[in-house]
């Protein structure tokens, strides 16, 4: 959705058309026209024409007097560098040289007999210094500048995105629009709502009824120029402008040119009062200039190369508002996000800070809020201070001790040896009672965390052999403190914990 501004700035009169464009639909909002003499300048009349509209983008044209249209047939293989290669061929047709110039184009359909190799192009080209004198005005009344600067009657191919009886007409050929303006004319030529041929005269409404016949005269020889260009005959003819209105004006034109003056048609247009449908003939190239703001546009812009480089810094002094509003709106939008993501943070830090409170204390031993300390007190380990948590004599330790407990000239035999809550349970076959005896002695003399050393019973287990059962308990000593000045018992680790060592099961 967009709203534009249409202005048609001539000698006499300012026109101006207000537009509002949705994705289906055109509206026009309003109207608006000054008469250049009484405001004074033009400038006053443009600012008079538009009042206090707001537009979202604006389009004037530059008079036709001051244009150049150009048609040119160039070969089909510079149509990649088509822009290029038209700015030479134009340099040879205008009085000037092109880097003061500005050109737009548009490359036409080719006929049925036009050959293949070749591209028909229609171009329009100007001064820059005039077209940058059309833009100034428009900036010193309004205070923006026009995205699109037209050339003469060629915004009027614009029409046809309302009128779509000009891009087909009911009897297939091209079709003339003739602008009657008061000083001059303008005359478009469409060829299935292309634009094919323009040019403007040097005559107007001003002195009829007496220069009708001089009127008619410079059409008949544009018409002429069109057909010279192997043009076919126009089939109907439309009026625009002041001069639409004119009394007779449809009948004597039709006399003198041969062609049938057909009425404008009705403008497919939302929101046209009776008053505006009266007005439109005359309002009909201010609408068509606004309607060349849209993205189907068949006219050209001349704000071409270093005026549309021109064109982006006052663009943005235009915009400062609006983007600074949307700056404005993005830092508070940033600002909430990092508000709302550090609270979560913080949230996310309480509740780490607990577990890690709650984990130091149940596994480490000492509560902490500190990462480091934390860190600290895992790397030193629980009972970094104690003995070595392992316990002080297993099943293994048993089974050393046993061996070495036999003496070196005793046939011993193991049936069972059996380690169950830190109780040890020894059977095995021996010579002579005796010997099983020495073999507790030794034991009992092995380690210190043997506790209660002792045979149950012995029996007969062959001739030779005696069985005997041999228990005891695994129970070593508390530990010392770090420091003390206490023995090691047994064997086993050395006691090197602070804290007091608990009962330990044999493995």
């Amino acid at each position: 959705m967009a709203r534009l501004l249409g202005i048609d700035a001539t000698k006499t009169t300012v026109r101006a058309a207000l537009l509002h464009t949705s994705y289906r639909s055109v509206t026009i909002e309003a109207l608006g026209e000054a008469d250049v003499a009484s405001c004074g300048s033009e400038v006053e009349a443009i600012r008079a024409a538009v009042g206090s509209l707001k537009a979202d983008a604006t389009a004037i044209a530059i008079s036709g007097e001051r244009s150049f249209y150009r048609r040119l047939d160039l070969p089909a293989a510079a149509q990649k560098e088509l822009g290029n290669v038209l700015a030479f061929e134009l340099e040879s047709t205008v009085p000037f040289e092109m880097d003061e110039a500005v050109f737009d184009y548009r490359t036409m359909r080719r006929g049925p007999n036009d050959p293949l190799d070749i591209v028909p192009v229609f171009a329009v080209l100007a001064r820059t210094d005039d077209v940058r004198e059309r833009i100034a005005p428009v900036r010193e009344a309004l205070g923006v500048e026009p995205e699109r600067v037209a050339s003469g009657p060629l915004p009027l191919a614009n029409l046809t995105q309302v009128m779509p009886e000009l891009d087909r007409p009911a009897v297939p050929g091209p079709i003339a629009i003739l602008d009657l303006g008061e000083t001059c004319s303008e005359v478009l030529i469409l060829l299935a709502g292309e634009p094919v041929f323009a040019r403007t005269l040097s005559r107007g409404t001003i002195g009829l009824p007496e220069s009708a016949p001089a009127l008619a005269r410079e059409l008949r020889q544009t018409f002429s120029a069109w057909r010279s260009l192997g043009g076919d005959p126009l089939t109907s003819m439309y009026l625009t402008g002041i001069g639409a209105g004119a009394a007779g004006a449809e009948l004597f034109l039709s006399t003198e040119l041969g062609v049938s003056i057909l009425p404008l048609p009705t403008p497919r247009l939302d929101g046209v009062t009776p008053e505006q449908s009266e007005r439109l003939p005359r309002f009909a190239k201010a609408i068509s200039l606004a309607l060349g703001l849209t993205g189907r546009t068949r006219g050209m812009n001349l704000r071409k190369g270093s005026l549309e480089a021109e064109r982006s810094y006052p663009f943005l002094r235009e915009k400062i508002p609006l983007l600074a509003g949307l700056g404005a709106v993005i830092l508070v939008s940033f600002g909430f996000s990092i508000i709302a993501e550090l609270r979560t943070l913080g949230t996310e830090h309480d509740m780490l800070t607990a577990r890690l409170t709650a984990a130091s204390r149940d596994v480490l031993g000492e509560e902490t809020t500190d990462p480091d300390k934390a860190k600290d007190l895992l790397d030193q380990g629980p009972g970094k201070n104690d003995e070595d948590p392992m316990p002080h004599v297993d099943a293994f330790d048993a089974m050393v001790a046993l061996s070495k407990s036999v003496p070196p000239d005793v046939v011993h035999d193991v049936i069972e040896l059996d380690v169950a809550r830190a109780h040890v349970s020894i059977q095995g076959t021996v010579p002579t009672v005796g010997d099983a005896e020495n073999i507790s002695k030794a034991m009992h003399d092995a380690n210190k965390c043997f506790k209660d050393v002792k045979i149950l019973r012995t029996s007969q287990f062959t001739d030779s052999k005696q069985k005997y059962v041999l228990e005891f308990d695994l129970k070593c000593e508390e530990k010392k403190k770090a420091g003390a000045d206490a023995a090691t018992a047994g064997s086993a680790a050395p006691v090197t914990s602070a804290k007091p060592d608990k009962t330990e099961g044999a493995r």
